[in-house]
């Protein structure tokens, strides 16, 4: 079943987001560290204009069963707001599906997330997918360059732009950090509005 996914043509996927979704709660629910932890997935159109990717899923956002909710997810609205991106243009994801710790997040956890992140973005198909921080611009680009040599330039995953830049909830502990997320985001919109007549 799992072969079509692999002969698919030019990153095009056959599978739904509920059928990846599905697949990877029953697994990770059949293991003791995840059996009791709340999964918080994925949401926004198909086609967006950019995927939001993060590294896990936040307190604030267990009581929506949304990600990127409080003060992490209000800095994503303004970060996205400076380039002229709603909430609703987005398909905003994490590479780990649980509240977790950074510190919690294994090789082996994320030898059990990464695949899944691989096939979500593959249904999504977005014009361009934004990596906030090191685990999920490590996941999505298989390098263990830190988050600080990638960010502000362009890389290819799959044929799709990604740029990698500061998490939201980093800049809340470091806002000097803000002016480069700025340059980061700039580079963004010229990219979106370079991409208007091909949609």
């Amino acid at each position: 079943m799992q072969d079509s996914l692999f002969t698919a043509q030019s990153g095009e996927s056959s599978e739904t987001l509920e059928e990846i979704n599905d697949e990877l709660l029953r697994r990770a629910k059949s293991l003791p560290q995840f059996k009791d932890r709340v999964f918080i997935f994925g949401e926004g159109p198909m086609r967006a204009k950019a995927a939001v990717v993060g590294e896990s899923p936040g307190p604030p956002d267990v009581d929506s069963g949304r990600p990127f909710m409080g003060p992490a997810g209000q800095m994503l609205d303004r970060i996205l707001g400076s380039v002229g991106l709603a909430r609703a243009d987005c398909y905003l994801t994490n590479t780990v599906k649980i509240i977790c710790q950074g510190d919690e997040i294994t090789p082996e956890w994320l030898s059990l997330f990464t695949p899944y992140l691989h096939r979500e973005l593959a249904v999504v198909r977005p014009r361009l997918v934004l990596s906030f921080g090191n685990t999920p611009t490590r996941a999505l680009l298989r390098t263990k360059k830190p988050i600080s040599q990638l960010r502000g330039e362009f890389q290819d995953y799959e044929g799709t732009p990604l740029m990698p830049t500061f998490n939201p909830a980093y800049l809340l502990r470091d806002p000097t950090k803000k002016r480069e997320v700025w340059e980061d985001m700039k580079k963004i919109r010229a990219r979106l509005a370079s991409t208007q007549n091909d949609s």
